[in-house]
């Protein structure tokens, strides 16, 4: 979709918002998490005195590192073609989106992300009974990650799909003098982001057990496959797409399958 800059910049303003609110969302489950560590002794963890000093502040650092990465994914990165199509189909009343297809399309990737979960959950079930895992703090209760899911969802897209893999596709691209990415150059940009993506997970894992070769396997495994499934999605459907799929993925691995973890 060819988009004006005066459209680019409304779809900007539209994902810089919501990254800020991704970043908000997260603080309840970051300061459960600081309580619980407290809680269990350790001595390097603080909690806030102020939530309205961390809400400023999280506020502040959300719209600049949001800034950035919409920046990066519009931008800079326009000739990987990937983006935010249905937001931009939005802001643009352009009728190249047709809405009902996209509804269903969507929802063929909701129920893949329903099974991916599922299928993930009883993974992880079994390595936990063969391999069991000594429990360092106890885990937030459902409510925290409920509200946690949606800020990820949000928050990592923008800076694993929209930022990095649209980088890493648009400079492979120019590398190779592409006119538009192949395949090939997207997966390699999906795999990338998505090891990055796990990599990002390994020091969250590391609040509630010790790493084992067995704990790092599973995090980074599973993270590859779900970080590379969201980046399909994201370069099939668009970053509106990826969000929702991810958001509906964590609601079910760590709110519907938490008594399994």
């Amino acid at each position: 979709m060819i988009i004006s800059n005066i459209n680019r910049i409304k779809t900007a303003t539209i994902i810089v918002a919501l990254f800020v609110i991704g970043a908000l969302l997260n603080i309840p489950f970051s300061r459960e998490l600081k309580r619980l560590k407290i809680e269990a002794g350790e001595v390097n963890a603080e909690l806030s005195d102020s939530i309205t000093t961390e809400i400023v502040q999280t506020g502040i650092y959300g719209f600049i590192l949001g800034v950035i990465l919409v920046f990066v994914g519009l931008w800079i990165s326009k000739k990987a073609q990937l983006g935010a199509p249905i937001i931009e189909s939005f802001v643009s009343n352009s009728k190249k989106i047709k809405y009902p297809l996209f509804t269903k399309k969507l929802l063929y990737a909701i129920s893949l992300s329903i099974i991916l979960a599922l299928v993930i959950l009883l993974v992880h079930k079994l390595i936990r009974i063969y391999f069991p895992l000594k429990s360092i703090i106890e885990r937030p209760s459902k409510p925290f990650y409920a509200i946690v899911s949606f800020s990820a969802g949000i928050t990592e897209e923008i800076m694993f799909r929209l930022g990095l893999m649209s980088l890493i596709v648009v400079v492979i691209q120019r590398f190779k003098k592409e006119g538009k990415p192949s395949a090939n150059v997207v997966w390699v940009g999906i795999i990338i982001s998505a090891l990055c993506f796990g990599l990002m997970h390994l020091p969250l894992s590391k609040n509630f057990s010790n790493f084992t070769l067995v704990s790092v396997s599973s995090t980074m495994i599973g993270n590859l496959i779900t970080g590379s499934f969201f980046g399909w999605v994201y370069w099939k459907r668009g970053l509106l797409a990826a969000i929702i799929v991810h958001v509906v993925w964590d609601l079910v691995f760590h709110v519907v399958g938490s008594p399994y973890l």
